[in-house]
């Protein structure tokens, strides 16, 4: 059983320093920067101190490059997170201040000429993080400027989904066109942009040193503003963050700038070209105008945040966001979205807060959160029809879930206890084809998050698959997904998925629990004994024939 984040109100609304977590590239779990991962926790040594130690890789090229990024949260709380400016520092030792919103704000960035082990102390009396290499203090060099800046993303209409947000291609550097400003042209199209889409809608992100992590996404505050450290995954994942977003109206080029990089106010803008003046003015979308309530709770049209039955209205205390609707009794999954607009990145489980033993209640409450590629929705099961009341705060991203009027009770969903291999086994009687309920499709329970299952295949054909936890219906799906630019082999063929290296994690891929990716597919070489193997905290997976 892996239990999923859950804590006090008191711990994480505490103003002691209770707990004190290092997140960052320095891991190898799925949930790295995931600000409620216990297992990222530092050990207390003191009233004021607490430290850790890693082992790190050197360089390795081309899919290690030596570089590192970490940040610090105290009690497990969005709104305490841990980060460092450039104003005062000495070697392997960075003041770090303390941020809501990472705004105006860095990662604590490093590299390391060799791979050893190093240890992180944090002194909370001195707000001062430092890095003592095992190697020695030649190896381990502060990063403060960065060479080059990339665009990734849907901007690259042209290229397929492993490419668009691959910060290593060539070609999408922007090139210094003023003291504090670089700028790169690009095409777009008023049909182009995310690929399901085509309404003209480009989401993306900026790298610096060929990194995401190392790079800057967007502030949904309306003033094009930009926060440093936060990739793909590394985003800080409250409903201020997300991918830079905005919408074309015409096809032509247009200049994408990134202003004052190097600033503690960096921004982004999207003009036309000067080669195209009259193109109209892109607008861009990242702001929080409105919430709506998005699941398995409505009966169509469930993950449509257009919908106008979605919309939460503001509350009288005009801070709060509520939604009442009849649900139906059973297994849901909900999320919230931000200004009608997807990719402004739906707010799902950050953790539970003040469960009792996970026992049925007329009440849950939990702290939001969106952490891409591997993220939670929000899943719950009711014992009876009834009307739920949703209340949700943009100020600390809290949903509450309340029934009305009913003796219903709510079960929230605190662990992962269960793990299906779900596909399109239908040569064997083995299995059940694509249902994620049938008790036949369960796997064998290894280590916490760890499974297996021996399955019986035929030679040369290819088998389409996903993995289900708890028997739930398509809501807690893990696979990979292309837009993490991990996993170009979704065949499951990593070496060793039981103990696998960063290497071969860039390499073969990762599980993820974003929303529900696509499925995975393997063609068995012969026909035989197959087992698959899923480790959900690191994300390896594999296929390999069972002798």
């Amino acid at each position: 059983m892996l239990l999923l984040p859950s804590f006090s109100t008191d711990h994480i609304n505490s103003d002691k320093i209770e707990s004190v977590s290092l997140l960052g590239t320095v891991h190898r779990r799925r949930w790295k920067w995931n600000p409620f991962d216990t297992g990222l926790d530092m050990v207390r040594l003191s009233e004021t101190v607490w430290q850790i130690s890693h082992p790190v890789v050197g360089p390795q090229p081309p899919d290690v490059s030596g570089l590192y990024t970490v940040r610090l949260v105290v009690n497990h709380s969005l709104q305490k997170q841990l980060k460092t400016t450039l104003s005062n520092k000495t070697d392997g030792v960075w003041d770090l201040v303390e941020t809501c919103d990472g705004r105006g704000t860095r990662n604590i960035n490093f590299k390391v000429d060799v791979s050893q082990s190093l240890t992180f102390q944090f002194d909370s009396s001195t707000m001062t993080l430092a890095i003592t290499p095992s190697a020695g203090v030649e190896t381990l060099h502060h990063v403060d400027t960065f060479d080059s800046f990339e665009l990734n993303g849907f901007p690259w209409d042209d290229q397929d989904m492993f490419e668009k947000f691959d910060c290593r291609i060539k070609g999408r550097e922007f090139v210094q066109t003023s003291s504090d400003v670089w700028s790169i042209d690009v095409p777009l199209r008023k049909d182009g942009g995310i690929d399901f889409r085509a309404d003209g809608v480009y989401q993306f992100l900026i790298s610096s040193n060929r990194d995401e992590d190392y790079g800057f996404s967007g502030l949904n505050d309306g003033t094009n503003t930009l926060v440093q450290g936060t990739g793909f995954g590394s985003s800080h994942g409250t409903s201020k963050h997300s991918g830079c977003t905005v919408q074309v109206f015409s096809d032509g080029l247009y200049r994408f700038n990134l202003h004052s990089p190097e600033s503690t106010n960096p921004k982004f803008s999207v003009e036309p070209s000067p080669s195209n003046p009259s193109l109209p003015t892109p607008k861009v979308l990242n702001q929080r105008e409105s919430y709506q309530l998005l699941g398995s709770i409505f009966a169509d049209n469930q993950f449509d945040p257009t919908h106008p039955d979605r919309q939460m209205k503001l509350m009288e205390d005009r801070v709060n966001y509520s939604k009442s609707t009849s649900v139906k009794a059973g297994f849901h999954v909900v999320n919230i979205a931000i200004s009608s607009e997807l990719f402004l990145d739906t707010m799902g489980l950050g953790c539970w807060l003040d469960l009792k033993d996970g026992e049925p209640s007329q009440s849950l409450e939990c702290v939001t959160w969106h952490g891409k590629p591997h993220e939670l929705n929000i899943c719950f099961e009711v014992n009876a029809d009834c009307m739920l009341d949703f209340i949700f705060n943009p100020d600390t991203d809290r949903l509450s879930i309340k029934v009305v009027d009913s003796s219903a009770l709510l079960t929230p969903i605190s662990s992962i206890s269960e793990m299906s291999l779900v596909g399109s086994f239908d040569d064997t009687k083995q299995m059940e084809p694509w249902s994620p309920t049938s008790s036949l499709n369960l796997m064998n329970p290894l280590l916490p998050g760890c499974f297996e299952k021996v399955v019986h295949l035929v030679a040369g054909k290819t088998y389409s698959y996903k993995y289900v936890a708890n028997r739930s219906p398509w809501a807690l799906v893990y696979a990979d997904y292309e837009l993490d630019c991990h996993g170009y082999d979704f065949s499951g063929s990593i070496p060793d998925a039981a103990d696998p290296s960063k290497r071969s994690l860039k390499r073969y891929g990762q599980l993820t629990s974003h929303g529900n990716p696509p499925a995975l597919e393997f063609t068995a070489t012969h026909t035989g004994q197959y087992r698959f193997y899923v480790d959900v905290v690191f994300g390896g997976y594999s296929v390999k024939p069972f002798l």
